[in-house]
């Protein structure tokens, strides 16, 4: 089973994240709970309406390693939306996760990705919901 939450002991972590600035940032991440290993994270902060993703590892790179990215996502963007944040610049997408955010309607500006209404593209109701 897999389990997404916001990380409140760094040391489950550090080894993605072994720079001694860095422990004082905001994660959220994925957790296997039958073998308490790390899947992915992601080191990010926000103030007012933005969020800022600073850096994503996906240690996992099995076929569902993008279904538990999303999940992450999601879940992050979820509780910040609760909190007002309507902004979200990604930081240094590269590969698969870069072509997530694109999917996602993400524009390109100064090197980063950013979308200013995230609760809209993410949180959407699906077809069945919406009576289409």
């Amino acid at each position: 089973m897999v389990k997404i939450g916001f990380s409140k002991d760094f040391s489950t972590i550090k080894k993605l994240f072994p720079e001694k600035e860095k422990e004082q940032d905001l994660y959220i991440a994925a957790e296997n709970t039958d073998n308490s290993k790390i899947l992915g994270a992601v080191r990010f902060s926000y103030e007012k309406e933005r969020v800022d993703i600073f850096e994503m590892i996906m240690v996992y790179q099995e076929q569902d390693s993008m279904a538990i990215f999303d999940g992450i996502i999601r879940t992050l963007l979820f509780k910040l939306a609760d909190e007002e944040c309507t902004t979200v610049v990604v930081h240094n997408a590269q590969g698969e996760l870069k072509k997530y955010f694109e999917d996602h309607a993400f524009e390109t500006e100064s090197e980063n990705l950013i979308h200013c209404s995230f609760p809209g593209e993410f949180f959407k109701p699906c077809s069945g919901c919406s009576g289409q």
